[in-house]
């Protein structure tokens, strides 16, 4: 029921405010003086509003008091209406409420201000109401005249601001884009010619045109040779003997129609082809995900471009002549057999052929370079036999191929679904179809890709599909990065949890720090009686206010008892993914440090949250050791270079005929055989928008103790280092910084040594040993897990 109530929580809200502002509205609207109301007896309680006695008096209370500016309350009502449509949560306490209180009183007083006389409804109704007129009266005698109509319309462009969340510039600008957008999409002709066709009596057609085209190729298909076969993709469908004409005959008529089009708009676009070669697909997203949970906003599906208008079209004929030529190829082999089916991807076709009984399905898969060279194709790649099926499965590579787009991919229906907690988009199927999967049931995944091959692409967006879906609160990454470029436009995102590592000797740090947070999360889960990380976020999420303090008080007593080993974890926590680029160089270096702790953690680390995304463009036996491989079922092996590194990627052979640019062979965790996809493409551009998107929200929030390690190999800052003395003063040493960092502190709410360490330039053990001697001295407060101590003091000044 609680499921089924969050499935439509938003929807209900949108209704409720959409018929509370429709209410309001008829009451006003409807409004008479004469009706019962607390300022009128009326006529018994007969009341002539639209709304009943209720809407006269609602009615009369908001026009006494508000004037004119009631109407910015039923404006309000509408706004979070379609606020909450398009998927934002709205939160009772948000300071949107506050905004819009202000900006009635604003707009009750300024109507007070230029008509302070003028009164409407048989001179009953003030126009800024009561309220106006006691705001700008008041306000009169303090600023006078001119001062006051300065300071309220000041007022008003804050207030909008604060209440729209635009600038100023967006909000110009939004006119002109409307403007803009009516002229690019001619929506003023569309409307036009739609009440101008309503008077249309005939229309002109184009069909002798299409019949003699239509004639044309039922005479060419007499001469189709006897195993012709339907094409099963969105156009070219079934294999019933009967539909295979009717469809065919549809399939004719719609192309002869786009080829009536293509002519008309040719006759037309001929002064402007450059236009026609800049429109977008618009990409419309069906799912409605809540725009902002708590104070986080989430990204919106307009941070990524629209992919182009014109979309590579299959080649019928093309694929009718490799069907032949494949054929007469086998035949020459002395394999006979027919095409069952052909089924067109956006990179390769895949042709079903139906051996006869006496051939072994041996002998095709020993003949996949010859049928390259008969199909004079780039890659051919005999899939052998495809399950629940008779047939045998052999993939050629299209003459034109189409690029796979991310946003088609996460503007899927299934990407957004509550069942996928970490959804991952792999790409399209052989037949075109969008898959998206969830790492979080995986549970880890190893990819492995030469250079040119879209590895990096691809896990540039599995990332970004993961900030698409999760706040910082649900989600921390850890990005291990050797290559250095890779993952860096990941870098300033508020969901790390460590800072982005480039170094083998901190890469292996940060792994052990994961093994040792892995271990006190399962101390966590077995404090509460719970199996995975998910039954233990709703018994915590659920716990009262006086539960959260008790926790909080043995946390405490543990901490001081010198036993920080004990605490546990009584708050909800994130999913944790670590990534890590280029497995092979880590694995050169620091072997002894690494593969230990990757073991460790693809082993056990699942029911925690924490999940592991592996990269190598080496995937060899000293790499990918057998320990690893055997707890990532999760894998997807991209272009590599030979037979040997595709059997160690998925157990198989097939990768080293792949094509470049994200061509992939996807093992499923449970499924026998991988099966082919083509990847997603993004932009460094679109990486860029969602980044900047959650950098300018907040900067990452480290976790102490990782960086306390990690700043060992950092070398430290100049003053301080880790390891220096700077970092390494008695109790009673004095720290020469100690007098500034207090005084910047005392002006804060709330502090870490993160923040100390990005503020002033200093080594994170310097930071949180400040950090530890302002709380002894009661400057700040005890410690609150990850989360920044409260400031005690009010003021300090340097002397």
């Amino acid at each position: 029921m609680n499921q089924f109530l969050k499935k439509f929580r938003q929807d209900v809200i949108a209704i409720g405010f959409l018929g509370l502002g429709l209410f309001l509205a008829l009451a006003l609207i409807s409004y008479s003086p004469r009706d019962p109301s607390l300022n009128s007896i009326g006529q018994g309680l007969k009341a002539t509003n639209y709304c009943g006695i209720v809407g006269s008096f609602l009615a009369d209370m908001l026009y006494q008091f508000l004037g004119l500016a009631a109407w910015v309350l039923v404006g309000s009502l509408v706004k979070m209406a379609y606020a909450s449509f398009k998927g934002d949560s709205l939160n009772l306490k948000n300071i949107r409420f506050v905004w819009a209180l202000l900006l009635i009183i604003n707009v009750a007083a300024l109507l007070s201000i230029y008509l302070p006389n003028t009164k409407l409804f048989q001179n009953q109704i003030y126009l800024g109401g009561l309220l106006g007129l006691g705001v700008s009266q008041a306000l009169m005698r303090a600023f006078a005249s001119v001062g006051v109509q300065v300071i309220l319309w000041s007022f008003m462009a804050v207030l909008v601001v604060f209440y729209s969340e635009k600038t100023l510039q967006e909000l110009v600008e939004y006119p002109q884009d409307m403007l803009a957008s009516w002229k690019k999409n001619k929506t003023s002709n569309k409307i036009g010619a739609f009440f101008s066709g309503m008077f249309v009596t005939e229309k002109v057609k184009k069909a002798p045109k299409r019949k003699e085209e239509k004639e044309k190729k039922a005479a060419a298909s007499e001469k189709a040779p006897a195993h012709v076969f339907p094409l099963s993709d969105k156009k070219f469908v079934g294999k019933d003997e009967e539909g295979d004409e009717d469809e065919e005959d549809d399939l004719d008529e719609a192309l002869a129609a786009d080829a009536d089009d293509d002519e008309e708009a040719e006759e037309q676009d001929d002064e402007v082809p450059a236009v026609k070669l800049a429109q977008k697909r618009k990409v419309v997203m069906k799912a409605k995900p809540p725009r902002r949970i708590e104070n986080w906003e989430m990204p919106k599906l307009s941070l990524l471009e629209d992919p182009p208008v014109s979309r590579i079209k299959i080649d019928k004929a093309e694929i009718q002549r490799k069907a032949d030529a494949l054929v007469e190829k086998l035949k020459n082999f002395s394999i006979e057999g027919t095409i069952q089916d052909a089924k067109p991807g956006p990179l390769v076709t895949m042709y079903e052929f139906k051996p006869n009984a006496d051939v072994k399905i041996s002998k095709i898969s020993e003949l996949e370079d010859d049928l390259s060279l008969a199909l004079s194709s780039e890659s051919v790649r005999v899939v052998g036999h495809i399950p629940g099926t008779d047939v045998v499965g052999i993939e050629t590579a299209n003459l034109k191929r189409e690029t796979v787009y991310y946003k088609d991919l996460i503007a899927e229906d299934t990407f957004w679904s509550d069942e996928l907690a970490l959804p991952m988009a792999v790409g399209r199927t052989v037949d075109g179809e969008p898959k998206v999967v969830d790492l979080r049931k995986m549970p880890h995944l190893l990819i492995a890709g030469t250079t040119g091959s879209g590895k990096s692409v691809f896990v540039g967006s599995i990332i970004s599909g993961l900030l698409f879906r999760h706040s910082p609160k649900s989600l921390r990454l850890v990005l291990i990065d050797p290559k250095m470029v890779d993952l860096a436009p990941f870098a300033t995102v508020p969901h790390l949890a460590l800072p982005h590592i480039t170094e083998p000797k901190k890469a292996a740090t940060a792994l052990k720090w994961a093994v040792r947070e892995m271990e006190k999360r399962y101390k966590s889960l077995s404090k509460f009686g719970v199996g995975k990380i998910e039954m233990f976020n709703e018994k915590t999420g659920a716990m009262s206010k006086a539960d959260i303090e008790e926790h909080e008080k043995i946390n405490q007593e543990l901490e001081e008892g010198k036993a920080k080993l004990d605490q546990y974890y009584y708050q909800p926590l994130p999913y944790i993914v670590i990534v890590v680029d280029e497995l092979a160089d880590l694995m050169i270096v620091e072997k002894q440090n690494i593969e230990e702790p990757i073991q460790r953690l693809t082993q056990k680390a699942r029911a925690c949250g924490i999940h592991l995304i592996l990269a190598t463009q080496s995937p060899r036996k000293d790499v990918v050791t057998g320990l690893i491989k055997t707890n990532i079922p999760g894998r997807v092996a991209l272009k590599v270079a030979s037979k040997m590194d595709s059997r160690i990627i998925i157990d198989d052979s097939g990768a080293e005929r792949l094509l470049p640019n994200g061509d992939m062979l996807f093992q499923a965790p449970g499924i026998g055989k991988p099966t082919r996809h083509h990847g997603p493409y993004m932009k460094d551009t679109e990486i860029a928008n969602v980044v900047k998107h959650w950098a300018d929200q907040a900067e990452p929030e480290y976790d102490p103790l990782a960086m306390k390690a990690l700043e060992g190999f950092a070398g430290g800052d100049a003053e301080g280092g880790a390891g220096g003395d700077g970092d390494s003063y008695g109790e009673e040493e004095y720290d020469e910084r100690y007098d500034e960092i207090l005084a910047w502190a005392s002006a804060q709410k709330e502090v870490s040594a993160s923040l100390i360490q990005r503020k002033f330039r200093l080594g994170y053990p310097r930071a949180a040993r400040m950090i530890e001697v302002f709380e002894k001295e009661g400057v700040v407060g005890p410690a609150n897990g990850s989360k920044p101590r409260q400031v005690l003091i009010s003021s300090y000044r340097e002397t």
